[in-house]
């Protein structure tokens, strides 16, 4: 289980929000939200700074948006209707995990937040079509933009950006400190053994007398 810190961006709703959470030893701490411009170029102007601030400082930046507006340049674009890894929207698969967060007591709100937060049960039905195929309906009218911030943070506990520099330091197990390891390293090696063993064979020559003379 990978700990990380997270940053939840909606700019689907209105006002567009942003969140901080960290996931620690299987527990999803969703520290504070603020609301962000809605002017599209000062949203631009404060936004793009801040994800590059956020993802030097390692955390890892999920944005909901219709465009690529602000993902082009920064974070990472997470639409909550597109399909997830699974097949089911990505919001169905925040869902189930927000839900099993709940049960077992494993996800804490920002502070004075009252419900704003929590999932309405009535948020997504679930039914089947002729073929027996499962559709979700998903009531949109009901989400406002703290849902999407709380859905982005829990889909963010499975989400690995494959592309991210956190990432592949992780998979390769090394970190910022250490220096990257050179996929000519193994090659170096076995050169640099093959130029000591024949250092040591020339100077210790069976076929040379003491000191080297023949």
């Amino acid at each position: 289980m990978i700990n990380k810190k997270i940053c939840a961006i909606c700019l689907t709703t209105s006002p567009p929000m942003l969140a901080k959470a960290a996931w620690k030893d299987g527990e999803l701490f969703i520290a504070d939200a603020i609301k962000l411009p809605d002017n599209r170029h000062q949203l631009e102007q404060q936004l793009i700074e801040t994800i590059h601030d956020l993802e030097q400082k390692g955390f890892e930046v999920l944005v909901d948006e219709s465009s690529d507006f602000i993902t082009a340049r920064a974070g990472v674009r997470v639409r909550l209707g597109d399909a997830g890894a699974s097949g089911k929207p990505v919001l169905v698969e925040a869902l189930d995990i927000y839900r099993e967060l709940v049960r077992q007591k494993a996800i804490t709100f920002p502070r004075n937040a009252g419900g704003r937060f929590n999932i309405p049960d009535t948020l997504v039905d679930v039914a089947r079509d002729a073929k027996g195929s499962t559709i979700y309906r998903i009531d949109w009218e009901q989400l406002r933009g703290e849902h999407s911030l709380t859905m982005l943070c829990t889909f963010a506990t499975t989400f690995n950006n494959v592309a991210s520099v956190q990432y592949l330091e992780k998979m390769l197990g090394f970190t910022r400190a250490q220096e990257p390891a050179s996929p000519l390293n193994p090659l170096r090696t076995i050169v640099s053994a093959f130029e000591r063993q024949s250092i040591e064979q020339a100077s210790y020559s069976p076929l040379t007398g003491k000191g080297n003379y023949l």
